[in-house]
């Protein structure tokens, strides 16, 4: 079964391909003919699931994209118009008068800020367009991703937005692969600068607010915090969760007892919603999707099915009204999978409603992650538990 959108405003175009073929060359071949069935096409972008043949469905996408540059990653579910629980692939496709360059840059685990400069210097220079965004596709169980983002924003500048998402594994929380051409890549970085004439909207939104006392991290290196308040940070996590004797010790039951008990982390202003990856049992540490500085004041992080809907509503809202009085071309969304969680079936129904709902008659595609790249001013444009929508016109 396919499904496709198209949006056309003067000379760009947005189209997005969505199937749920069993074959997966199958599912990338009319996924992608769908996306690019278009003149002058200028990038496809790619969201799949993990339980496909990754190989496979790549070939079939390569099929039909030909000269077209390739983007793309797998996914913890993917976000289109067709059925709100569906697994399979969904395919964007843009054209016309925009201006597309990609890359990618591989070793986050090791040298996360180098990488951000590797793809970012890669972009440059970048086309003399009024506006530009460069779209991340990451490998988040891998390095800080924070990092990764202050490295490419110290070679891009303060003028260009990122945006974009950790690759999934279907909420296994093991490992994730990312697509530049026909590559298949892991500890990697792909991107994609894409200029336009036309009006760009980005809203970042999260559903989460403090819980209880401010602690402070009294010790951390990166992503990993050593301690909250002068006390081991795992202990005092398991503590204030009340959470299951041992469930420390086993690191699947650990990721699925974190997935939706995120930190809030505040320094100098900012808030940042900062997921759980993991736990050292022995050291006594947990791992975070993205640096928790020293000196932070951190907080537990507290959230409903209620505030996570109006978070995901509210963020398309505003992509889309940041467009003015300009048609919209075409919505893209990146949803932690982490809300993902805290809604369950019934609630990615309706949030998937809502999204359908702000896109009106534009296409509509994006996928569930694991962490969300979205940056509009300053450094901080790593999240947890959060989406962040961006609007085409």
């Amino acid at each position: 079964m396919t499904m496709d959108m198209t949006s056309h405003t003067g000379h760009r175009w947005v189209r997005v391909g969505q199937c749920w073929d069993a074959s997966a060359w199958e599912a990338g071949v009319k996924a992608a003919r769908e996306a690019r069935d278009g003149a002058d096409p200028k990038l496809l972008v790619v969201f799949a699931s993990f339980a496909y043949d990754l190989r496979e469905l790549l070939d079939g996408v390569a099929e039909v994209a030909g000269d077209v540059p390739v983007i793309g990653c797998s996914t913890a579910g993917e976000i289109g118009r067709g059925p709100a629980l569906s697994q399979g692939v969904v395919v964007v496709g843009l054209g016309g008068d925009f201006t597309v360059s990609t890359t990618y840059a591989t070793g986050l685990h090791d040298r996360a800020r180098g990488v951000g400069e590797e793809v970012a210097s890669a972009l440059l220079p970048l086309p003399d367009t009024r506006r530009g965004f460069v779209m991340m596709l990451t490998d988040a169980l891998c390095g800080d991703q924070q990092e990764m983002i202050r490295g490419a924003y110290g070679v891009l500048g303060a003028t260009v937005p990122l945006v974009g998402g950790g690759a999934g594994d279907n909420l296994r929380m093991v490992t994730s692969r990312q697509f530049h051409g026909g590559k298949i890549l892991q500890d990697a970085v792909v991107a994609a600068h894409i200029g336009t004439d036309g009006p760009v909207g980005l809203a970042i939104r999260h559903g989460w607010h403090c819980e209880g006392t401010a602690m402070v991290v009294t010790a951390s290196t990166g992503n990993e915090v050593h301690e909250l308040d002068d006390r081991l940070a795992l202990d005092v996590y398991l503590d204030l969760h009340d959470a299951p004797a041992g469930v420390e010790k086993d690191s699947h039951a650990f990721a699925e007892f974190a997935l939706t008990r995120p930190l809030a982390v505040v320094r100098r202003g900012d808030i940042a919603v900062r997921h759980v990856l993991g736990a050292d049992p022995d050291a006594r540490t947990l791992t975070c999707a993205g640096s928790v500085p020293r000196g932070a004041a951190t907080w537990l992080a507290s959230g409903d099915v209620a505030s996570n809907l109006a978070a995901a509503d509210r963020a398309c809202a505003d992509a889309v009204d940041a467009l003015g009085d300009a048609p919209l071309l075409g919505l893209l969304v990146f949803d932690c999978a982490g809300r993902r969680a805290v809604l369950g079936d019934d609630g990615i129904v309706v949030e998937h409603q809502a999204m359908v709902d702000r896109a009106g008659s534009a296409p509509l595609a994006g996928f569930y992650t694991y962490g969300e790249v979205g940056r509009i001013k300053g450094v901080n444009g790593y999240h947890n538990q959060t989406v962040v929508a961006l609007a085409l016109g």
